[in-house]
């Protein structure tokens, strides 16, 4: 078991005690009532977290260690988080408030599954790379000049950015921290790990298996933070890129800070995608699988959430009546009960936060359909029923704005186009899917939406494909090489082309481009 209550930050390779007396209370979800504690960082805490990143990145070799040996260590914690995934999973359940079962398959498990593959990808990728080329061709034949010669010769090396400042969301805090720092570590990059609030423990207790696995001094550092300290952690001069998910509003101000700073940042940010339902759509087959990518996993919270539903009008009152007979049938309660379905929201304050577009919803002149409230029963902890709204406009709040809980809005349209048209009338661009019989097609409607990932008869997030936003849902990837690749920076280095790059320098390139030749 891991421990629940904590005084120290994992520092430099160390814990050490936090300098100041604040903390935070984790809170059960399912229960209301107080598990753990961990300290708020003070400016000085954070200080003292991103001088041990960057002297292990500028002062030690790191960076510049074989990829294999960086590659191993990843794979080590890998297995360290496997023997542990019971134990994780208990305590994610306790802090997040998810089901059993999702800890079981997701959240518990997915960590190891990041630090395998990022592992495997660095032992492939393609690190250094050979490029010739005479491109006096493409220039009408023209050698070029002294400063710009068209006969070209050029190592580029993808080199590790830096100091890295990695900021979770709640819902998915092992799965995020793991997917954004183990990705990192393997292209040669230093982590200061910045937990959620609400439940830190799974994250700490990573650092503790990173203790044991032996990562050196100073290459993950953990500390939980409140606003203050975040904000300073953002800003350090010595944090050479921000990867950070959450909300767009929390994401804008990070961008700017970054921009401001002229240094790179990820951005994963909020959703409200759209699962388009096309008339020749099989209902018996989309009607349960509308449910578990909306309203059940993680209680809705989660920035994939199909959260429109887009539902031909001529289909429209058999698909909400087949939706609610199923609604029936979902279990809300006990996270830890095998045969619950929801748990709670991840606090009170986000739970009224929830409920208030219900009510505003109703307001705008909406239908609730099924739900709305608090389930019966459930007196202690913060739920919210499953709730199903029928009569919404695409222009109201419930359809533009992120509600991060189970909460979806039906939105009846009478053409393709316009089903089209409504799943694009949208400030984001993260996420949705469609539903038909005629699959071909549907990557056809794929192709027409403006998000950065979307499936057919399903929704999935595919750990080998690039994943990330378009408009206000995020800047860069994550998953797959594109991951990896967000943490390197291109360096060129050229030699005069009337000489030859060494053999023991191009000895060690991954890889041998040849561009346009003479006479080609």
């Amino acid at each position: 078991m891991f421990p629940r209550n904590y005084t120290e930050f994992f520092i430099d390779g160390k814990w050490q005690k936090a300098d100041g007396t604040d903390e935070f209370t984790v809170i059960s979800p399912a229960t209301g009532e107080a598990i753990g504690s961990v300290p708020s960082a003070s400016r000085s805490d954070i200080d003292a977290a991103v001088e041990a990143a960057r002297k292990a990145f500028y002062e030690t070799d790191w960076a510049t260690r074989p990829v294999a040996e960086r590659a191993a260590l990843c794979e080590a914690l890998a297995t360290k988080l496997y023997e542990h995934k019971d134990d994780l999973a208990e305590l994610i359940v306790d802090e997040l408030g998810c089901t059993r079962m999702l800890a079981d398959v997701y959240q518990a498990t997915a960590p190891t599954l990041h630090w395998n593959y990022n592992a495997e990808v660095g032992r492939t990728y393609p690190f250094t790379e050979l490029r010739r080329a005479d491109l006096g061709p493409l220039a009408g034949g023209s050698a070029g000049g002294m400063i710009m010669p068209y006969e070209t010769q050029s190592l580029v090396v993808k080199e590790p950015v830096g100091v890295v400042a990695t900021l979770v969301a709640y819902n998915f805090h092992m799965p995020g921290t793991s997917q954004k720092v183990a990705p990192a570590l393997v292209a040669g990059c230093t982590v200061v790990v910045k937990v959620p609030e609400p439940n830190p423990l799974a994250v700490f207790a990573m650092a503790k298996l990173v203790e044991e696995v032996g990562f050196p001094p100073g290459v993950f550092n953990v500390v939980a933070a409140g606003p203050e300290a975040s904000e300073h952690l953002i800003a350090h001069p010595d944090v050479d890129m921000v990867s950070f998910t959450g909300s767009t509003t929390v994401g804008a101000k990070i961008g700017e800070a970054c921009g401001a700073r002229i240094r790179p940042a990820v951005l994963e940010l909020g959703g409200k995608s759209a699962a388009i339902v096309l008339p020749d759509a099989d209902l018996d087959t989309t009607v349960p699988t509308l449910l578990n990518i909306s309203v059940i996993p993680s209680s809705g919270q989660s920035c994939v959430c199909q959260s429109r539903f887009l539902v031909p009008r001529s289909r429209h009152d058999e698909i909400v009546e087949r939706l609610t007979t199923a609604l029936k049938d979902v279990v809300v309660g006990d996270p830890h009960d095998p045969n619950t379905h929801m748990g709670p929201m991840i606090t009170e304050k986000h739970r009224e936060r929830v409920l208030g577009f219900i009510e505003r919803a109703k307001q705008d002149g909406a239908t609730i359909a099924f739900g709305g409230g608090v389930p019966d029963g459930l007196d202690k902890g913060w739920y919210v029923e499953p709730t199903l709204v029928t009569g919404v406009t695409p222009d109201m709040e419930l359809a533009q704005e992120e509600v991060f809980g189970p909460v979806v809005a039906v939105i009846a349209y009478d053409d393709e186009d316009e089903a089209i048209a409504i799943a694009n009338n949208s400030k984001y661009g993260l996420a949705g899917s469609v539903f038909t019989t005629d699959v071909a097609h549907g990557f056809d409607v794929a192709r027409r939406i403006r998000t950065g990932t979307f499936s057919v008869n399903t929704f999935a997030a595919d750990f080998n494909a690039p994943f990330g936003g378009f408009k206000q849902s995020g800047i860069g990837r994550e998953h797959g090489v594109a991951g990896l690749e967000g943490y390197l920076i291109p360096k060129t280095i050229s030699v005069d082309p009337s000489q030859s790059i060494p053999e023991s320098v191009a000895a060690t390139a991954d890889m041998v481009t040849e561009g346009p030749r003479k006479g080609a």
